[in-house]
C-alpha cells in the first residue's frame, strides 16, 4: 500500500491573517467546524497558515468575490460582468485584522496532501468516507474542491493518526502552500503582529487579482 508522505515545515515562518490583537490565537469554540479543515466533531480547533504573506490574503479575501448569479444578474444590468461594481469587502477589513508570523516546532507529524502518495494512501482509508458523501474518487478534485465535508474528514482521520496537522495546496492557485495545524501543535511566534495597512503590496494584489474593492 502508498505510504504517507510526512510534510516538512518550510525553514521561513508560515504567515497567518487574524484579528487584532492576537492573530495567532485560537479561534473561538463556536466557530469551530467551518472552516476545511476543522474537525466536524468539534473536538479541536484549527488555525490556517500559508508558507507566502500573499497566500494569506488569498484565502481571506476570496470569500468576498461575487457569486457567478451576481455576475450574471450585473450582465444584465450593465452588459459585461464588472464586479469592480459591487462593494464586497467591508471597509474595516483591514483595520480589525493583523499579520502573525511562526514557526513550526520539531517534533511533530504533519500530513503531506500535496503529494500524490498522501492521497493514494487516504483513498483507501477513507472509502467509507467517500460512499457515504457521493463522491466518485479522491484526488486533486476532491480535496481542492469548495466542497469540505471530504476535507474535514481528512482533519479528523489525519488528527485521530497522531498528525499535527496538514499541508496542502490552496484551490485558488498551485504556487500557494496552506497549512492546517491542529490545536495541541506547539509554534514559536517570529516577531510581534504586524498591522495591515490600506497599501499593502499583497492587499493590493489580490484586490487586483480578484476584482475587488472595499
Amino acid at each position: 500500500m502508498t505510504d504517507f508522505v510526512e510534510a516538512v515545515p518550510p525553514p521561513e515562518p508560515l504567515c497567518r491573517i487574524g484579528y487584532l490583537p492576537d492573530p495567532l490565537a485560537w479561534p473561538p469554540l463556536k466557530y469551530v467546524g467551518s472552516g476545511r479543515f476543522d474537525d466536524p466533531m468539534r473536538a479541536f480547533r484549527t488555525l490556517y497558515a500559508s508558507e507566502q504573506r500573499l497566500g494569506c490574503f488569498v484565502e481571506s479575501l476570496a470569500r468576498y468575490r461575487p457569486s457567478p448569479r451576481a455576475l450574471v444578474e450585473l450582465r444584465k444590468v450593465t452588459g459585461a460582468p464588472d464586479p469592480s461594481l459591487l462593494p464586497v469587502v467591508p471597509s474595516d477589513w483591514w483595520v480589525r485584522r493583523c499579520v502573525g508570523r511562526f514557526y513550526l516546532n520539531p517534533g511533530q507529524k504533519w500530513l503531506d496532501l500535496r503529494v500524490l502518495g498522501t492521497r493514494e494512501a487516504l483513498r483507501a482509508e477513507l472509502a467509507d468516507a467517500l460512499l457515504r458523501l457521493g463522491l466518485p474518487d479522491l484526488d486533486v478534485s476532491t480535496v481542492r474542491s469548495g466542497s469540505r465535508d471530504l476535507t474535514r474528514d481528512i482533519a479528523q482521520w489525519a488528527h485521530e493518526h497522531g498528525f499535527n496537522g496538514v499541508a496542502y495546496t490552496s484551490r485558488f492557485d498551485d504556487s500557494l502552500d496552506c497549512w492546517a495545524i491542529f490545536e495541541g501543535a506547539t509554534l514559536r511566534r517570529a516577531g510581534p503582529a504586524e498591522v495591515i495597512l490600506s497599501d499593502d503590496p499583497d492587499l493590493i494584489e489580490t484586490l487586483r487579482l480578484f476584482n475587488l474593492h472595499f
